[in-house]
């Protein structure tokens, strides 16, 4: 919405930019560069149009009722023309013409015209009702309060979201994703009311955080996580010396391991790591209560080593200990043990090797995106589940913080080209071309 200039207030009243309210359109509201600021802002931008055209109807029933019909003598209180003045809307101040009202006693201001001098009409209470009925369906429903005020139309909201929502979409699957230098990704699927999609999240150099996109799919299946992570690299993620941190599943690491050779020893274009929580799970569901107690302080030992060598010792103790109680067991843990030693040949700090050792980071997100779309019990098609998603995704971004130990991601830069690299002169070229 060019124009309409968004001011966030934090305890203290801010000064309000005023927009004129015959610029006002509907549509999003958009910062400086053009980026949506945030789903809250999105929602109140589509309410305003609608909400200054209701906020006119009110205020002249107002004047009727104080001055009666038009060039009526009846009142005490007559109409002396207009004058400027503004409005709050959503932390908006909007310019508008006001009429101007005299009576026996001076100036006599409409009690609608007040009423729209708080800020806080539209608050957070308003919008978090607002993300409880995601549904157009129930939009109604969801914002009693801004319906029976303004008399905003289902009709008119869903068109607005859905063109609003469309541009979050957009947004997220075209991000260039170069200027973030990506060095670890999370990849998990998730199902939201019987549809699947398959989420990146990024950890850049700097240690924040990135929705980095998402592919449709029933399973996380190999060809959807290939076409995922193909997407990524066209966006400008980078074709090797990348940290991957996955769950386990066999769609994932067959498309990890086609696309960067993450199980080779010679042409490994990145590396893996395997969650412990997720592998420990898979371990003791076999295990008898025993064996359980036996093994599970050599499997989590392995994690807490200061070393590679002390965790290659904690692991072939864990083999011989699961060797005795279970072979499926130990089919398992044979199967993701060099991904699960990765952590160590990292030589991670404490905060880099607790954040990476599990999938934490993105079902901390997923979760947060059910949070946001648990009330959604039918998708009416597939656009609509992408483009609520894509605005949920976006929303919880922005609550993202900074990793911990960030500080240690530029030395983990480091071994990975080591790891990545089959000649050494290679490590050399890159460190000379990042500079």
């Amino acid at each position: 919405m060019s124009g309409l200039h968004v001011v966030k207030t934090h305890g203290k009243r801010k000064k309000l930019k005023p927009v004129r309210a015959e610029n006002l359109k509907e549509g999003p509201v958009e910062g400086k560069n053009g980026e949506i600021l945030d789903s809250k802002h999105l929602l109140i931008s589509m309410l305003i149009p609608a909400s200054v055209s209701a906020f006119f109807d009110e205020l002249e029933k107002d004047v009727v009722a104080l001055c009666g019909d038009r060039f009526s003598r009846a009142s005490a209180v007559s109409r002396w023309g207009r004058q400027s003045g503004s409005i709050v809307m959503g932390n908006q101040r909007i310019a508008i013409k006001r009429p101007r009202l005299r009576g026996e006693d001076g100036e006599v201001v409409p009690a609608t015209y007040t009423k729209f001098q708080e800020p806080d009409l539209f608050d957070d209470q308003v919008f978090e009702q607002g993300l409880k009925h995601v549904s157009q369906r129930d939009y109604e429903k969801g914002l009693p309060m801004v319906a029976a005020s303004f008399g905003v139309s289902r009709s008119s909201v869903s068109r607005s979201w859905i063109k609003s929502t469309k541009k979050q979409v957009e947004k997220l699957l075209n991000r260039d994703l170069k200027p973030l230098d990506i060095v670890a990704v999370f990849i998990d699927g998730k199902r939201f009311a019987k549809l699947g999609v398959v989420v990146a999240l990024g950890v850049a150099a700097d240690g924040k955080k990135y929705v980095l996109g998402l592919y449709q799919s029933s399973t996380e299946s190999s060809a959807a996580c290939k076409e995922l992570l193909n997407d990524l690299e066209r966006r400008g993620l980078k074709e090797r010396d990348l940290l991957f941190v996955v769950d386990g599943g066999s769609g994932l690491n067959k498309a990890l391991n086609d696309k960067y050779q993450v199980e080779s020893t010679q042409n490994r274009r990145a590396v893996r790591i395997r969650c412990f929580a997720h592998k420990w799970r898979n371990i003791e569901d076999v295990l008898d209560e025993k064996a359980r107690g036996e093994a599970k302080p050599l499997f989590w030992a392995i994690r807490a080593a200061r070393d590679l060598s002390t965790a290659k010792d904690c692991s072939e103790a864990l083999e011989s200990c699961l060797k005795r109680a279970n072979q499926s067991a130990l089919k398992s843990y044979c199967e993701a043990k060099e991904d699960l030693l990765t952590i160590h040949q990292l030589h991670l700090s404490p905060e880099l090797k607790k954040l990476f050792s599990t999938t934490n980071p993105i079902e901390s997100l997923n979760s947060l995106l059910e949070e946001d779309l648990r009330r959604v019990k039918r998708w009416r098609n597939s656009d609509q589940f992408q483009r609520w998603l894509a605005c949920a995704c976006l929303r919880n971004e922005k609550r993202m913080h900074r990793i911990k130990g960030y500080r240690g991601l530029v030395a983990m830069q480091v071994r990975l080209q080591e790891i990545c690299s089959p000649e050494p002169e290679q490590i050399v070229d890159r460190n000379l071309e990042a500079a």
